[in-house]
């Protein structure tokens, strides 16, 4: 076996290996996720499993079907399904239920712009990178998607961070917090720092809100790639179909739950 050989294997394991490791430790957060937000409910146990099975469900089922499709221009549309279908679903259930938007404003602001986001978003956009350099990807796809999640991980601690003064103006102390903590703990210095409030939540909103872009513009470079006659082909196959297949549509959903939030702080400002 010659050396490029060896490049490729290499490349291919340490991929798999990576990106195996990412879809475990996106599963676990989830799982500790929905663990820790139903406490007090008499079915935890049941809901976090069912969460857990959900997204085990999901990602076989649209990665078995999009691996088994010969050509990846003819698995396009499962792809674009896999990717967009919880954020979807979410979004319009976040329009008509009020049950469900109770339950968004109680997820961690932390856990859904960072936690998740911030590493697997690095690390992937590095892959890409990899993967185009060694010849397997096209330019028009890898040399967009790749910086663009790199960064767009990278600015969720930036996010994060920004959000800092809510807390402390409502006087929380705990890592993870929500909207909903906000509104409970709201304090009379909430007025007095109100500029200081907007400033921050609209740099958060700018970071959340490219993030999310990053996941249209990625689909739009492959396109774009597919037009000038070079197909990503590897995207269709383990172990690189399942960062569109699973890991894109976790971070995706958290990223929509966070900026239902953001826009919360929004309205709460302009109300004040």
């Amino acid at each position: 076996m010659n050396n490029p050989e060896n490049i490729q294997l290499t490349l291919e394991y340490l991929s798999i290996t990576v990106l195996g490791g990412l879809v475990i430790f996106q599963l676990i957060h989830f799982i500790i996720g929905s663990w820790t937000l139903w406490k007090g409910s008499k079915w935890r146990m049941a809901r976090t499993i069912g969460i857990g099975l959900f997204w085990i469900c999901y990602g076989l089922f649209f990665v078995l079907t999009v691996t088994n499709i010969n050509s990846y221009v003819n698995s396009i549309p499962y792809i674009l399904c896999g990717l967009y279908l919880p954020s979807v679903l979410a979004m319009l259930l976040l329009a008509t239920s009020k049950q469900f938007r109770g339950f968004v404003d109680k997820i961690s602001l932390k856990w859904s712009i960072q936690s998740v986001a911030g590493p697997a978003r690095m690390i992937v956009g590095i892959i890409f990178l990899f993967w185009f350099f060694a010849g397997r990807l096209p330019g028009v796809f890898a040399l967009i998607s790749g910086p663009g999640d790199w960064i767009a991980g990278f600015i969720t601690f930036y996010a994060v961070s920004q959000l800092d003064i809510f807390k402390q103006v409502a006087g929380i102390k705990a890592n993870h917090w929500s909207i909903s903590d906000f509104k409970k703990n709201n304090t009379k210095s909430f007025f007095e720092n109100q500029s200081k409030l907007n400033k921050n939540l609209n740099v958060a909103i700018a970071f959340v809100a490219f993030g999310i872009l990053d996941f249209i513009l990625a689909p739009a470079s492959t396109a774009v790639s597919i037009l000038n006659g070079n197909i990503p082909e590897e995207l269709g196959q383990i172990p690189l179909t399942l960062i569109p297949l699973v890991l894109v549509p976790q971070v995706l959903l958290l990223e929509v739950f966070a900026m239902r939030q953001l826009i919360g702080f929004k309205k709460i400002l302009k109300s004040a």
